[in-house]
């Protein structure tokens, strides 16, 4: 995979707020089949202008602000821990799910010591809407408390007793 270059946001060119903020609400509307008020909208056109922006050859990264990232955080515990909103998709709109590209850009924007999740929440809560991905990744010094102890890579492929793995090289 490329390595990821800081661009300018399609939200930084001269283009009027209240058009930007128009924009955004036909595009709630056509998504979601409901309207959000001006205020809202501008409080998003806010927000996407104080995000940075990465893309490469394959993905474009949307890195959220602080405060919009806080946002989205239900306890002031985690508002606390410095975590980084990130939203990403290919350029062609297709769907991702390669693991080993979504840690790399994870690790490219945050650093190789942060851990990230991609959350699957109630149904109440999800928003699907493109082929996007959502990723948090918690502060320098926080280890999300479960999953593996320890890492462990391979590219080899085996078979014992019936345990079949294959992984692609590296």
């Amino acid at each position: 995979m490329q390595p990821l270059v800081k661009m300018q946001s399609q939200w930084e060119v001269k283009r009027p707020i209240k058009e930007r903020i128009k924009l955004i609400q036909d595009q709630a509307y056509n998504v979601s089949g409901k309207h959000i008020s001006y205020k809202e909208a501008k409080k998003l056109v806010q927000d996407m202008m104080q995000a940075t922006h990465y893309k490469n050859d394959k993905y474009q990264v949307y890195v959220a602000s602080q405060e919009e990232t806080d946002s989205m955080c239900l306890t002031d515990q985690f508002k606390s821990m410095g975590i980084t909103y990130l939203s990403i998709k290919r350029l062609d709109l297709e769907p991702i799910h390669d693991w080993r590209d979504l840690q790399e850009i994870k690790n490219q924007i945050c650093g190789k010591n942060r851990e990230g999740l991609e959350l699957y929440p109630s149904e109440d809560r999800v928003v699907d809407t493109a082929n996007q991905y959502h990723m948090f990744v918690f502060g320098k010094d926080y280890k999300i408390p479960l999953g593996f102890m320890k890492g462990f890579k391979s590219e080899a492929e085996y078979n014992s007793n019936g345990m079949i793995s294959k992984q692609r090289e590296f």
